[in-house]
């Protein structure tokens, strides 16, 4: 039975107090003063008794929700209420690093004006030139089109703005670009994707429109200006707007950190130094109302220490926190055949979201609204059953023949005849035989040699089976990304179990190592639209950015790279390799006191007393004491 629809709306509450008022004060005539006594009394009481329900509590009380005030949610407004507006170094002043010749504008040319971001990816005919190409087995899935490098030529992308609607030369603001020589060219797009004839190529325009984002190419190294002109040290310009007033604190709470709007830089996915809700770096937005873009710089100090600055971090292994994609060898599942609109016959997961896939991949129902669309769709046939907030479920639709199970959920087209009733039930579990040793069930067509480690109801293929049974259906993760929420203890073990979830957390599923791909994102930070209440932070919207420069500072006890670059007193980044260490191939030569990186990859150290050298393999860290070395491998 579908849970209670919540009692949110005002005009419910009133009612319901009103139906309740005469139960509380009836007893007394109307008009005197014990009456006004009592009404007074029965109302002030069925108030508080109303206000404290489970379903509207965090209306009334919202500051009782939380022990931790410190902890983020995401409400992003919708664009029939307000728009929100978030544009990296729009003046070029921290972002045409990467474009040879690049005239930078005035530190305020996206001062009281409006303007946009254009985004390229790249066209078919430029990923068949790059050789770039997804998997067949992605192509259908959870792959978005490969976004286009900063630089890339106009004939070899497509330009979206941040809605994602195609930019047209009318709309586009960008200029052509320019026709140079190029010795290396033959042909068109031969032998690189910009080359447009024999010794002809063409390439970005070196000059760019005012108020345009810049994402892509932040460079950390840089400084820049406030629109009053004032130089400070190692930021970026950030460009914000907002369609509807901006929440800004005054008074008594002015100087109060949990109350305002706020920017906030964040690392995208974490580290493994810091999950991802970490602070970085902020900036307090002071602008009640907007007219235009408003300008302000943001530092890229790393947590506001001036001997540490963001970088071009990259992941260099799978951790917790990390995105991963199924790759092609993970399982394959065979499940009793698709649900059919016609027949109204077959198999469907639950549960079921709006706005989401259902199964596995429908996350958490957290808020009143969630809630109510979730009742809404327990009434839309074929019926999801109540499942545990961990729980997903194979469902199977079925035509009525003769009685049913408590289980099941039934549904009756037209008035006569069993004939047109259909019902859902969770499928039948498969079993074991030991006649032939395969697993089946009532609701599989085939029989398989193993059973699914993902659903109870569904049988596995082995490497001698390529097909499930005509009437059966694959079922994989392979495709799909997800997100690492556990790692096993011994990561050498080659059986050793990653844990991943497809619906931030709500369930989990086992994968080898060898089923995972490390996802790395086009963009390693990210700037968050926080509106900070006295109980919690509000993310209204997120800006992805790009740090391109410096690289990371190697962490020589650890064997990776730290999230930030460490400077020295010139302000110069310390003990920089090539951003990312796979694993695979030698680390960087590295220069260290103590440890020293040989060409074939192995660590050697020098002792402290004799300056002798000393080898070992894969060592974390050196502790030289008293002219001796201890291994810790």
């Amino acid at each position: 039975m579908p849970p209670s629809r919540p009692l949110h709306s005002p005009l419910a509450l009133l009612t319901l107090l009103l139906a309740l008022l005469p139960l509380t004060f009836g007893q007394y005539r109307n008009g005197t003063s014990k009456f006004q006594q009592k009404k007074a009394q029965g109302v002030e009481e069925l108030t508080e008794e109303i206000q404290s329900h489970d379903d509207v509590k965090e209306y009334f009380f919202p500051e009782k929700l939380y022990a931790d005030i410190d902890v983020y949610r995401t409400e992003i407004p919708l664009s029939q209420e307000y728009t929100i507006g978030v544009m990296v170094s729009p003046c070029g002043d921290n972002s045409t690093l990467g474009v040879q010749g690049a005239v930078l504008m005035p530190y305020d040319c996206c001062q009281g004006i409006f303007g946009d971001g254009e985004y390229g990816y790249l066209t078919d005919a430029a990923m068949a030139t790059y050789d770039v190409e997804y998997p067949i087995f992605r192509a259908a899935r959870s792959d978005p089109m490969i976004p286009s490098e900063a630089d890339e030529i106009l004939e070899n992308m497509l330009l979206v703005d941040d809605r994602g609607q195609i930019k047209t030369l009318e709309t586009s603001r960008r200029a052509d670009d320019e026709v140079a020589v190029a010795e290396e060219c033959t042909g068109v797009n031969e032998p690189f994707p910009y080359c447009m004839g024999v010794r002809l190529r063409k390439k970005k325009y070196s000059q760019m429109a005012a108020c345009t984002d810049n994402n892509e190419t932040v460079n950390a190294m840089l400084d820049c200006y406030t629109v009053d002109g004032e130089l400070l040290p190692h930021c970026i310009q950030v460009a914000y707007s907002q369609s509807s007033f901006i929440h800004v604190c005054g008074g008594e709470f002015a100087d109060n950190p949990h109350c305002g709007t706020y920017l906030e830089v964040h690392r995208l996915n974490g580290s493994p130094y810091d999950p991802e809700d970490v602070l970085l770096s902020d900036q307090k937005i002071l602008t009640r109302e907007t007219s235009g873009m408003v300008t302000t710089t943001l530092p890229l100090f790393y947590k506001g220490d001036p001997t540490k600055i963001l970088c071009n971090f990259k992941e260099t292994v799978i951790r917790e926190g990390a995105m991963v994609l199924i790759k092609e060898q993970a399982p394959i599942c065979c499940c009793p055949g698709l649900y059919n609109t016609l027949n109204r016959v077959g198999r469907f997961m639950c549960p079921n979201k709006a706005g989401t896939n259902h199964g596995p991949f429908a996350d958490a129902v957290n808020t009143l609204e969630e809630e109510r669309n979730r009742d809404d769709l327990m009434k839309n046939y074929p019926y999801c059953p109540s499942l545990e907030e961990n729980e997903d479920k194979m469902v199977c639709s079925k035509q009525a023949t003769k009685g049913f199970s408590q289980d099941t959920m039934i549904e009756k087209i037209g008035k006569f005849g069993s004939q047109m009733r259909f019902y859902s039930e969770p499928c039948a579990p498969t079993n074991y035989s030991k006649v032939d040793n395969t697993w089946s069930s009532d609701d599989l067509a085939g029989n398989y040699p193993e059973k699914c480690e993902y659903f109870d109801s569904c049988a596995r293929l082995t490497g001698n089976q390529r097909y499930c049974a005509s009437a059966d259906d694959e079922f994989t993760f392979a495709g799909y990304i997800g997100k690492v929420v556990e790692i096993p203890v011994n990561l050498d073990d080659p059986d050793g179990i990653y844990k991943v979830t497809f619906n931030d957390g709500r369930t989990i599923y086992n994968f080898l190592l060898a089923d995972l791909e490390l996802m790395e994102p086009k963009y390693n930070y990210e700037i968050w639209f926080v509106q900070r209440t006295p109980y919690d932070f509000v993310i209204q919207q997120r800006k992805p950015f790009k740090v391109i420069n410096p690289k990371c500072t190697y962490d020589i006890v650890n064997q990776r790279y730290f999230p930030f670059a460490q400077l020295d007193g010139n302000g110069m980044p310390l003990n920089q390799g090539d951003g990312g260490f796979d694993g695979k191939e030698p680390p960087p030569d590295y220069y260290d006191p103590v440890v020293f990186y040989e060409e074939d990859g192995t660590v050697r150290r020098k002792t402290a007393a004799t300056g002798g050298i000393t080898g070992g393999g894969g060592a974390k860290a050196a502790d030289v004491a008293g002219g001796s070395v201890i291994d810790l491998d």
